[in-house]
C-alpha cells in the first residue's frame, strides 16, 4: 500500500520500509463536501527510481526539498515533527 501511494502521489519507485516510522492524522475532505479523520501511517520508501509522468501527475506539482522545508509548508502539526525528525535522521 505505501510503495502504491508513493507511486501514485509521489513518482517514487521502490520498496517502502515495513517498519512504521510515524503516523499522523488530518481531516480529509471528500468529494460530497464531508470532512472525515484520516489516520496515515508513514513507512519511508527506498526509492530506486523515478519517472516524469505518473498516475497523479495531472493533480500535483512536484517539488524535491529538504524534509525540513517541506516541513514549513505542510498545515499538520503532526507532519511537521515527523519530516523535522526524518531530517534530523538524514544528517
Amino acid at each position: 500500500m505505501a510503495e502504491r501511494e508513493a507511486w501514485e502521489e509521489a513518482v517514487v519507485k521502490g520498496r517502502a520500509k515495513k517498519r512504521i516510522f510515524g503516523h499522523f492524522v488530518y481531516i480529509k475532505s471528500l468529494a460530497d463536501g464531508q470532512q472525515v479523520p484520516a489516520f496515515v501511517e508513514v513507512h519511508l520508501p527506498e526509492a530506486r527510481q523515478t519517472k516524469k509522468r505518473f498516475p497523479e501527475c495531472k493533480n500535483r506539482t512536484l517539488a524535491w526539498m529538504r524534509p525540513a522545508e517541506a516541513a514549513s509548508l505542510v498545515k499538520e502539526p503532526e507532519l511537521q515533527g515527523l519530516l523535522r525528525r526524518m531530517e534530523k535522521q538524514a544528517v
